[in-house]
């Protein structure tokens, strides 16, 4: 929308609100009054007291040379930086990144700065206003031609809740302003700090190289790691997969924020600039919740989660809630800087594989496939697979024509492609709801082996850990615990699926 159309449209708005107001104050008469005389209406432009219009004639936020900020939490000195007059720096942050569009904003502020009222004109008592002893002031730097400078007192909060009592230093008016005009000048030099802590990509095509993201949890007695494979297969979910504490393929999903959300992050506040280990210490960093290590071909990223940071109710009582963590980015220039970040934005927080892994153990498609073999110790089944193309469907965007299986035999026998299928995609699901490490102290009593037409395989072995439980090994390594009952259906929907009869999924 071009700015003329908004000014158009904020006119509009003023206007029928002033509207309202009249109607309200006719029908029923009643005066909103201050301490003193009645307050002017902020939004009634023609009312306000401009306390900058004497400076210069075009005065506009240029001309903020520099301000000092004082205040209970801080004191810092912002400045224009030098050969521009439209950006602005504190340059006890030099190093870290700050944010020009807070900056602006308070210039913008103070080139036009005014009252609401006069609270009082010679005041002899500036105590009552907390004009006495006040510890928030800020003093202005111009760059007209008499190179102005002022400092301005803020007291108390009015009774109204909306202004505070503000006067010039060395003067006894007492003013009134908008709360929300005086709002940075109770900053801290923090909150000028740009709060994207890395930047996300234009378009797809920009993003770096995704190598390997390491993932500490603090209550894990593992790392987890992902990593793009040197070779991809059509038959991979993703472009990702985690290889320890297992393998397994990742949900395409609920990987997408653990793989890439680093990239655009940003904070809710800053809280910390150029931290020393006390700082580290004092939110959570020294040994944090959780660390992710992120190499891109850009170079290496590491986000440490420490302490969280708990909502509060209507009392201002923190409740159980986490609502944000404190975090420090490393890898990036610039970022120097301890954040809060809101928890939604942090997926790695006390992650578990089982939060962004597939539910298949193995993703291989029946089309990719030469043979499986089933061996239960007894009897051995060799279910020989032949695909071809599919002469209905169209080729994909590489050109290659989707494949269709034609027929499955086992020993001198075809079987009924659809029923076997359905008992393969059965298999295919077997769970992954738990990660388990121990190997088995039993003999395996089922494997189930996947050969693919480029060479690789698949194998699952099946081990006795209780009467409820199997152990399951992933190409030779402890992966899962899992339910005996879905071995046992396994077995006798394969017998069903030899038979051609519809498999039991309850």
């Amino acid at each position: 929308m071009n700015s003329k159309v908004k000014s158009i449209i904020i006119c509009v708005v003023v206007i029928l609100c002033l509207g309202v107001m009249l109607l309200v104050l006719n029908l029923t008469g009643k005066k909103y009054e201050s301490s003193s005389e009645t307050v002017s209406s902020v939004a009634d432009s023609e009312k306000t007291i401009p306390l900058t219009d004497d400076i210069a004639n075009d005065l506009d936020s240029t001309f903020v040379k520099t301000v000092e900020v004082k205040n209970e939490k801080d004191s810092f000195l912002i400045s224009q930086v030098k050969g521009k007059t439209d950006e602005w720096e504190i340059k006890a942050l030099d190093g870290i990144e700050q944010s020009n569009t807070v900056y602006s904003g308070l210039a913008s502020i103070i080139a036009d700065l005014s009252a609401t009222d006069v609270a009082e004109e010679n005041a002899e008592d500036l105590s009552k206003y907390g004009l006495a002893d006040t510890k928030t002031e800020f003093t202005v730097a111009f760059s007209d031609e008499k190179n102005t400078k002022r400092t301005y007192l803020i007291g108390d909060i009015t009774p109204n809740d909306d202004d505070y009592y503000v006067c010039e230093k060395g003067k006894s008016t007492v003013y009134t302003i908008a709360s929300g005009s005086l709002s940075y000048f109770f900053y801290t030099r923090e909150d000028f700090i740009a709060l994207t802590m890395l930047d996300k990509p234009v378009s797809d095509e920009d993003y770096p190289d995704f190598i390997k993201e390491i993932i500490k949890v603090k209550s894990l007695d593992y790392d987890m790691v992902i990593v793009t494979p040197e070779e991809s297969s059509d038959y991979m979910p993703s472009s990702q997969v985690m290889t320890e504490p297992v393998f397994a393929y990742l949900d395409v999903t609920n990987s997408a924020d653990i793989t890439h959300g680093m990239w655009g992050l940003s904070a809710t506040s800053a809280v910390a600039a150029k931290p020393d280990k006390k700082d580290f210490k004092k939110y959570g960093l020294i040994d944090p919740m959780t660390k992710v290590i992120l190499e891109t071909s850009d170079g290496t990223y590491t986000l440490s989660i420490g302490n969280p940071v708990y909502a509060k109710d209507s009392q201002g009582k923190e409740t159980s809630t986490v609502e944000s963590y404190y975090t420090y980015l490393d890898g990036v220039s610039g970022k120097d800087v301890i954040f809060v970040v809101s928890a939604d934005s942090l997926p790695w927080a006390g992650v578990e594989p089982s939060d962004f892994i597939s539910s298949l153990m193995t993703y291989n498609a029946a089309t990719d496939l030469k043979s499986v073999i089933v061996d239960n110790g007894k009897e051995k089944y060799t279910f020989k697979l032949k695909s071809v193309e599919n002469p209905e469907a169209e080729a994909d965007e590489d050109e290659q024509q989707t494949m269709m299986l034609s027929s499955v035999k086992l020993n001198d026998s075809y079987l009924d492609v659809e029923a076997w299928k359905s008992w393969y995609q059965y298999l295919l699901q077997c769970p992954t709801s738990e990660i388990y490490f121990k190997d088995p102290e039993t003999k395996c009593y089922l494997s189930v082996s996947m050969n693919r037409n480029d060479g690789g395989k698949d194998v699952l072995k099946f081990y006795k850990d209780t009467n409820r439980r199997t152990i399951v090994k992933l190409n030779g390594k402890t992966s899962y615990r899992i339910e005996s009952s879905y071995v046992k259906k396994l077995i006798s929907n394969m017998k069903l699926a030899i038979e051609g009869k519809e498999i039991n999924v309850d």
